[in-house]
């Protein structure tokens, strides 16, 4: 079977829908294949924060100089960044978001939340932040392929959720199900379906849920088109004005935790993400480099949790866990290694080896809770006060915890005694746990004073999860893309016809993470890819 479009997106997430979206508007025929029966791709499964600095929809004196000494404070000092090409996408994610904000796509700012790091040089206490909320009602047919997040209850608008006032968590949690008893889309899955309706309701773009790009075409060292796998017979597909890869990254390939460096990596992402990008842009000739610094984090395997529509285990990153009170993480040694609330802040102890001891310092580890914790706060499905299974291991004591983990006991004792002591006044001073606002915000429990991202360890039963290190889908390697998102090859010279965005594509031009940002810069190179493919800018050809 045969078929010829304009433009082709590999990959029904959120870079192939934006792509798409991009694509028609300029007056393309576009084909969206994605190999599993659900759209709305690794978006879908997260948290949904869009980070745009000096967005139009501020309304305040954000600028991109701004924006940019805050970049300079998060990748740190003597970390040099092609400062050119960051600029360049800066300013087209502003565009971007400008036009699929006109397009239909619904980005509010998310009011009383700050960037990651305020307040850093160049932050700001508000306006960065976007998120987008959609009716379920409204992607029609489409409704029921939108991928479920297992790790996020929608229904609740952030802009809701950080209006001014403290909250009870207990009531939170009831907000959300009565929100998502009416269908209200939040979080990823609110940003997935944004670009679902504007994609595949609104416009009615062609999408073929099922059907694996296997192959590409290529005319000479220009791709003309794929080769698709379908559930019932193969189909090539003529591109004629190009391909967008935004098929994801490699986080469930078998070889993907040798390729971040770490002891063990557990795919969080949809199970669609296992290198597919990587495989097909090879076949013409591309450069796989290593961008983004590495992004992963930690999480557990609730007994009988699958990822939705499959019987694939799924191990839960505890994020939004990890900075609640009456917690912490520790060692083999019974010590913090980090602080807890932001778990970005984990990723370079979970790294760190021991050449004298040859293991690994800081993994194992585990997230230890007392009953305060499980009365007051929900854990992965089970809502506070829930019981939870006997799988997680339960001691009266933090020495007899030790033991039945092999935690040393000594040391956990020691760090009980010292974490305790600072957590009744609401202090951290080894990790300084609780001190950026950002994360007080969205990780901690604004009844809770004087520190809502920290609290002691002291009501028994005392309980221990077993931690894996989970990653987001957003492996360090990926495709070598220029700014408008085509794809290069060692030579720096560009494959004709072929372009990458998203986890696809590896990040060159910006160090560091920023919250958001993965999102922001997906939907931004798929416009770019869209724009220099259908020829309506010169100015993107650079």
């Amino acid at each position: 079977m045969e078929r010829t479009v304009d433009f082709l997106c590999i990959g029904g997430g959120l870079g192939g829908l934006a792509g798409a979206v991009r694509a028609h508007d300029l007056g393309a025929d576009v084909l969206v294949v994605e190999r599993s029966d659900m759209v709305g791709g690794v978006a879908a499964y997260s948290g949904g924060f869009v980070w745009v600095g000096a967005n139009d929809l501020t309304g305040s004196a954000d600028s991109l100089a701004a924006t940019e000494a805050y970049l300079d404070h998060v990748q740190g000092q003597g970390r040099p960044v092609d400062r050119r090409a960051r600029r360049a996408y800066l300013e087209l994610a502003v565009e971007a978001t400008r036009w699929y904000r006109e397009a239909g796509v619904p980005f509010e700012v998310i009011r009383n939340c700050p960037d990651l790091y305020h307040p850093a040089p160049g932050s700001t206490p508000e306006g960065r932040l976007l998120e987008c909320v959609v009716p379920g009602a409204t992607l029609g047919p489409w409704r029921d392929r939108l991928r479920p997040s297992p790790y996020y209850v929608t229904g609740i608008p952030r802009n809701d959720l950080y209006s001014e006032g403290s909250t009870d968590p207990s009531e939170v949690d009831r907000w959300q199900r009565r929100g998502a008893d009416r269908d209200l889309l939040t979080h990823g899955s609110g940003l997935s379906a944004a670009f679902i309706r504007a994609a595949l309701t609104e416009r009615g773009i062609d999408c073929l849920p099922r059907h694996r790009a296997i192959q590409l075409l290529m005319d000479g060292d220009a791709v003309k088109g794929a080769v698709l796998d379908g559930p019932d017979v193969r189909v090539t597909v003529r591109a004629s004005r190009g391909v967008l890869i935004a098929a994801g990254g490699y986080g469930h390939a078998p070889d993907a935790w040798e390729l971040e460096d770490v002891p063990a990596l557990v795919e969080s992402a949809p199970p669609v993400v296992d290198g597919d990008n990587l495989l097909l842009a090879q076949q013409a000739g591309a450069a796989t480099v290593r961008g983004a610094d590495p992004f992963f984090s930690v999480g557990f395997h609730f007994p009988g949790e699958t990822h939705p529509g499959g019987d694939l285990p799924l191990c839960r990153p505890l994020l939004e866990h990890l900075g609640l009170p009456h917690s912490m993480i520790v060692n083999r040694d019974g010590r913090r290694f980090g602080d807890e609330a932001y778990y970005g802040a984990l990723i370079g102890a979970l790294r760190r080896f021991d050449g004298r001891s040859r293991q690994w310092s800081n993994y194992p580890c585990w997230f230890l809770a007392d009953e305060e914790f499980r009365r007051r706060y929900r854990l992965g499905r089970y809502a506070p006060g829930e019981p939870w299974p006997d799988e997680i291991v339960r001691a009266d004591s933090p020495e007899d915890l030790a033991r039945a983990t092999g935690i040393d006991p000594d040391g956990l004792a020691a760090t009980f005694a010292s974490f305790n002591k600072g957590a009744e006044r609401g202090e951290d001073p080894e990790f300084h746990r609780g001190s950026l606002p950002f994360v007080r915000r969205a990780y901690g429990d604004p009844l809770h004073e004087p520190n809502p991202n920290l609290g002691p360890l002291a009501t028994p039963p005392f309980y221990a999860l077993p931690l894996s290190i989970v990653g987001f889908g957003m492996g360090t390697l990926g495709l070598w893309i220029d700014g408008s998102a085509r794809v290069r090859r060692r030579d720096g010279a560009t494959v004709p016809g072929l372009y990458a965005t998203g986890n696809a594509a590896a990040t060159k031009e910006l160090k560091g993470y920023v919250t958001g940002l993965a999102n922001a810069r997906n939907y931004t190179y798929a416009y770019a890819a869209a724009t220099h493919a259908l020829g309506s800018s010169a100015a993107l050809d650079r």
